[in-house]
């Protein structure tokens, strides 16, 4: 079988157009991206002067801040798979506000203001945590409060989400403006 001059180049024609088109074709294609992975973002965040901080980071370490004086952070920026661990103690004689809280996704999810000491821990993997906060009593003695409620004394929290406890039991997520006190919960 012998083609013709013109067939063989109607022919590659067709074939050098076939494979442009493919190849146009395929540049095209969206590229399938690796899935990014959601996780929820926890924090630690106290409030206290001259202060003991320890903690449990990233790493399932304790870490211990001494002599904190003010707003003290500490951002996970990974999944957590363990429970989370805050223990706030303070260096002077004097009785002083401890406020202490867990946030996940910048929201409290626990924590309660205590004096002189607070331990607080978060289960992340089953959302619940336990409390245990110095409470000022009528006869200005310190005791040990559990549960993560607030036992005694006029103040109110300054951290930049309000979690006071509402009537449900739950917590408050307004976030507060430029680290004054939630209206709702004076």
């Amino acid at each position: 079988m012998i083609l013709s001059k013109q067939t063989l180049q109607t022919m590659r024609s067709y074939w050098l157009s076939l494979l442009a088109g493919a190849v146009f074709l395929s540049s095209c294609s969206k590229k399938e991206e690796a899935p990014v992975e959601e996780y929820e973002e926890y924090a630690y965040e106290v409030e206290c002067d001259f202060c003991e901080i320890s903690y449990i980071d990233k790493s399932n370490n304790t870490k211990t801040i001494k002599n904190n004086r003010g707003k003290w952070e500490y951002r996970f920026d990974s999944k957590i798979t363990f429970e989370l661990k805050l223990e706030i103690k303070t260096t002077l004689s004097d009785r002083q506000t401890i406020q202490a809280y867990i946030l996940k996704d910048r929201e409290v999810v626990f924590g309660d203001i205590g004096y002189n000491t607070a331990i607080i821990t978060y289960n992340t993997q089953k959302a619940n945590g336990t409390g245990s906060y110095g409470a000022r009593q009528n006869n200005g003695t310190e005791s040990p409060s559990n549960g993560g409620g607030n036992n005694g004394g006029s103040t109110t929290p300054t951290s930049s989400v309000c979690g006071a406890k509402n009537k449900t039991g739950g917590y408050c997520k307004r976030v507060v403006v430029d680290g004054g006190r939630c209206w709702q919960h004076r």
